[in-house]
């Protein structure tokens, strides 16, 4: 692309200040339609030339529907007209050099015309009747050089922004349909999830059952609570998305919500659970931090060989209550890290050894701290474990 030298910018200058001294604008608003930066890019040829017969001329566009071809004046609202005999000739005639202006003489007289494409995104070309006229001067050239310069720039910025509001646009609505999908989902699976869980219970009180049958009621009933909870993950991410979750502000003692998740999980391996610093109480939403602990523990679980064990740390810093959950699994090399609290994520190596995961723990589990104040971290490394460090406001015990 040419270099925009000092002689040239007196050049601009002075051809500005001929055409009476208005200002001009070379690039048009990075939203505007196709059509009216080709108007745009037209008007900035005449005013800056003088010349009222420039004429664009767009042979090609990577999106025909944001820029059709076709001959285009410096009025967005005039009909474009088709590409004729005189454009066709003009685009294929003379050395093809890339925006520098080019002086032709055929069946339809004298004329000039500038190359402005742009890659494989524009093929284009400013256009001007030159009957009668000497060529054009060295300094001309120059200027109609920056101009077609600009013209491709500015056309180019307009193809590509019209490409990524359609992306953008598609995105959105695949987003829309993604979260009416969830919504839809995890009411629809609330009620029959209770009732299996409630009929388990209620069979499990018969005296006549065999201990083979109770075992797998209970096998039945923690499955059902299982899925709950996952439909509870599934619900708290469409809550989040549509800012519709306010978790309560409550004091509440921590160690019990560890205890209590673990028991739940039913995972037969070691568990410890260290306490550490003065005596705090948390401040949040303890059945949200509940669920955000039962996500990180099933991870744990989840990650890590069967007679492995599992940690939590509990300590006070200030006004902070930070809970660490530590296991000895797999790990995480770094990209698979940086893409750990994404929504839907799973690495290879997850898929492989835990078929059956969601991919939206993690994501929720963030939100939902995030949401009573508090924060999640991770530290991990490929091949030596986990650690998952929940932080959430704390307040000091009176007395302790």
């Amino acid at each position: 692309m040419s270099r925009i030298t000092p002689d040239v910018r007196e050049l601009i200058a002075a051809e500005i200040s001929a055409a009476g001294g208005r200002e001009v604008c070379f690039v048009a608003t990075l939203d505007a339609a196709g059509i009216v930066v080709a108007a745009r890019v037209v008007a900035v040829a005449r005013q800056v030339t003088g010349d009222p017969t420039w004429l664009l001329i767009v042979l090609r566009a990577a999106d025909p529907e944001a820029l059709p071809a076709g001959v285009y004046t410096d009025d967005p609202t005039a009909t474009r007209r088709e590409l004729g005999e005189l454009e066709q000739w003009a685009a294929v005639s003379g050395e093809p050099t890339r925006l520098q202006p080019r002086y032709l003489v055929g069946p339809w007289g004298a004329v000039v015309a500038v190359d402005a494409s742009s890659g494989e995104e524009l093929t284009a070309m400013l256009l001007a009747p030159w009957e009668g006229r000497p060529e054009p001067t060295r300094a001309e050239r120059d200027l109609l050089s920056i101009i077609a310069q600009v013209t491709a720039s500015a056309m180019e910025h307009s193809l590509l922004y019209a490409r990524l509001r359609t992306q953008t646009d598609e995105l959105n609505r695949l987003a829309a349909v993604q979260r009416d999908f969830l919504r839809g989902i995890t009411h629809d699976l609330q009620t029959p999830l209770t009732s299996i869980r409630a009929l388990a219970a209620d069979i499990g009180q018969g005296a006549d059952l065999t201990d083979q049958a109770k075992t797998d009621l209970e096998t039945i009933a923690h499955q059902a609570d299982r899925l709950r909870r996952m439909v509870g993950q599934l619900l708290a991410v469409s809550r989040l998305e549509a800012g519709a979750l306010e978790p309560r502000q409550e004091v509440f003692r921590v160690e019990p919500i560890v205890e209590r998740t673990w028991e739940a999980l039913r995972a037969a391996r070691s568990f410890t659970l260290d306490l550490e610093g003065p005596m705090q109480l948390a401040v949040g939403d303890p059945d949200r931090f509940e669920q955000v602990l039962w996500a990180v523990l099933d991870n744990a679980v989840k990650y890590s060989p069967p007679d492995s064990a599992i940690a939590v740390h509990v300590r006070a810093d200030q006004d902070w209550r930070e809970i660490s959950v530590t296991d000895q699994g797999q790990g995480m090399d770094p990209e698979e890290l940086d893409h750990a609290f994404d929504q839907f994520f799973r690495s290879d190596a997850a898929r492989k050894s835990a078929p059956d995961g969601s991919g939206i723990g993690l994501y929720a589990a963030r939100g939902l701290v995030q949401a009573m104040g508090g924060s999640v971290s991770i530290e991990s490394a490929a091949g030596a474990g986990t650690t998952v460090r929940i932080t959430l406001p704390a307040e000091a015990v009176e007395g302790a």
